[in-house]
């Protein structure tokens, strides 16, 4: 009897606590800090391999299939260098042919095929970058990078 008594209590506690407010701190999520596990260049698609280091998607070390993309690189840094990835809607460049994203492919998974300057596909490409939002009347395709 005294156990579940005490058992009660316990709940009672625990349902008090669940119930009240809470103060849960709050952050956009906007941007992550990473250490560059290479050189890496301001603008270019930020992936983080297995190890926790940030490298540049397409890059040969690590081979990009093995990264997750996190964002973009807000300034360059040296291997070993703290080093901030913000994620969001970037403007990047539309592939052309028989891979040029079009309106109809928005909410479509965007796909890298260069570095520089940084252009997207939406057939399979080299990593995937994110997931494209707008291709805007310039052709350049709006991708929401990092999430």
């Amino acid at each position: 009897m005294k156990k579940l008594i005490a058992m009660a209590a316990i709940a009672a506690v625990a349902l008090a606590v669940i119930a009240a407010e809470h103060n849960t701190p709050q952050t956009s999520g906007d941007y992550a800090k990473l250490t560059a596990g290479e050189a890496v260049y301001a603008g270019n698609i930020a992936g983080v391999w297995t190890n926790g280091l940030a490298y540049a998607v397409n890059s040969a070390t690590p081979a990009s299939g093995t990264l997750t993309v996190c964002g973009v690189f807000l300034h360059s840094a040296a291997k070993g260098e703290n080093v901030t990835v913000q994620r969001g809607g970037f403007i990047l460049e539309n592939a052309t042919g028989a891979g040029a994203i079009a309106k109809k492919d928005i909410g479509a998974t965007a796909y890298s095929v260069a570095a520089n300057p940084w252009t997207v596909t939406k057939t399979s490409g080299t990593k995937t970058v994110g997931k494209v939002a707008d291709v805007r009347d310039d052709r350049k395709v709006v991708v929401v990078v990092g999430r």
